[in-house]
Formats: C-alpha cells, structure tokens, sequence
C-alpha cells in the first residue's frame, strides 16, 4: 500500500513541477513578446498606450528549494493511507461495509 502511494506521490509531485515550470515559462513568453510589441508600436507611433502584463497575485515564479524531511513524508503517507482506507471501507452513505 505504501509503495503504491510513493509511486502516486511521485507522480503528483511530477506534474505539479511540470505545471508549474510551464506556467512560469508561458508568463516569461508573454512578458517578451509584450516588450517587443511595445518597442514596434513606440517606432510606429508614440501616441499608441503600451502594452501591460498583468499576473494573479499569488503567482510565484521564484525557484523552489525542495527540501525532503523523511519523517514528514512518512507522517504524510500515514495520514493518507488512512484517508485512503477510511474511503474504501466506509459506503457513500457513511455507514461501514
């Protein structure tokens, strides 16, 4: 049960860096393209209003230190494995099996 959710744990750490990293990157793509748009619309006209970026505020694209405490991981993959059984072996309805 335990290595089932390390393998899922994995997974899920996966994607959320992979999304995350995508995220930041697409932000970085609009912020170029944004300045180039505004450096060609300042030699056309100067009259024409810049371009602006605007981002959510809880967007942090700051590199992430990961730092692995193996009894945090082990509480966690506990605290789950319940979870996980109480789900399993308790009916929609909240009455047990």
């Amino acid at each position: 049960m335990k290595s089932l959710m390390v393998l899922i744990a994995i997974i899920v750490s996966t994607l959320l860096v992979w999304s995350t990293s995508n995220v930041c990157k697409y932000n970085y793509a609009i912020e170029k393209k944004t300045n180039i748009m505004n450096i060609i619309t300042e030699e056309i006209d100067p009259s024409i209003p810049k371009a602006k970026v605007y981002y959510y505020k809880e967007l942090n694209c700051t590199d992430v230190k990961l730092e692995w405490d193996i009894n945090r991981v082990i509480k966690n993959l506990e605290t789950i494995s319940v979870i996980i059984y109480q789900a399993l072996t308790t009916d929609i309805r909240g009455k047990p099996l």
